[in-house]
């Protein structure tokens, strides 16, 4: 456990080098996690440039090998404490994120959009985007679970999920950037997490939820949360537990084909 929350950055490893192989040295002050380009990186000059900013401005022109990966332990401690901004992907994964993203906004016209007609089928009919109950996780045609394309970047074994709802998630009326959900919704939230845990045949201690502020998600258009799975079973038919709790997912089979081969 960390005395200290801090950005996954280890500043001995940061130099000057280069980028996963890819032309573009990179120029890190030591104590800080500032980080400058001296030439241009092909994978981060096909991105646009509105959208590096923030953290993404400074991780994406970083090596891996900078990058400390998130242990279950330190998640465990960032979101009790609340301090969600420090999660991020490695630094590869949001330059493809990144790029995804710039092609996505130029052929749907944003994020949601894709999300909404291609991952949850929830459109381009409004209705299909309307909620059967007016109460969180009453009808299972009201929500979502699916695989995080791009998940932030963990020790290997934990698992990234997300739930898309229908239903809006109400959060406490406040004017702050990081405002929590009311206790209630929070409660039901738990339930739900629950329920997860014990289909899964998992310990409570190995599931986690958190749901980003407005101001840190990239969909901010439909409501969802997300949730961890540290080491799901894979023996005791625990992989087809999660094809059955991603029923919705296309391509499950797949993808925990190779989630699967990880665990084992």
């Amino acid at each position: 456990m960390k005395d200290k929350l801090q950005a996954p950055i280890d500043h001995d490893r940061v130099e000057e080098s280069i980028i996963d192989g890819v032309a573009g040295s990179v120029v890190v002050d030591m104590k800080s996690t500032t980080a400058t380009t001296t030439r241009t990186v092909p994978e981060v000059s096909a991105i646009s440039k509105e959208l590096l900013v923030g953290n993404d401005a400074q991780n994406a022109i970083l090596p891996d090998s900078a990058f400390v990966r998130f242990s279950w332990e330190y998640l465990k401690e960032i979101i009790r404490e609340n301090k969600l901004e420090f999660l991020c992907r490695m630094p590869s994964d949001l330059r493809k994120y990144l790029v995804w993203k710039t092609k996505v906004v130029k052929d749907y016209g944003s994020v949601a959009n894709f999300v909404l007609f291609e991952r949850l089928k929830w459109g381009p009919d409004e209705d299909l985007a309307k909620p059967i109950s007016t109460e969180l996780f009453e009808v299972r045609d009201d929500y979502r679970i699916l695989m995080n394309d791009f998940p932030y970047g963990f020790e290997d074994g934990i698992i990234h999920l997300v739930v898309w709802t229908k239903n809006p998630i109400p959060k406490a009326q406040t004017e702050s950037l990081t405002a929590d959900i009311i206790p209630e919704v929070r409660q039901k939230i738990q339930i739900f997490v629950d329920t997860i845990c014990d289909r899964l045949g998992m310990d409570s201690d190995d599931i986690l939820w958190f749901k980003n502020w407005a101001a840190l998600q990239s969909v901010s258009e439909i409501d969802h949360f997300h949730v961890l799975l540290n080491k799901p079973p894979a023996d005791d038919g625990g992989i087809e537990k999660l094809h059955w709790l991603l029923v919705d997912d296309d391509d499950i089979r797949k993808k925990w084909a190779a989630v699967d081969s990880r665990l084992r």
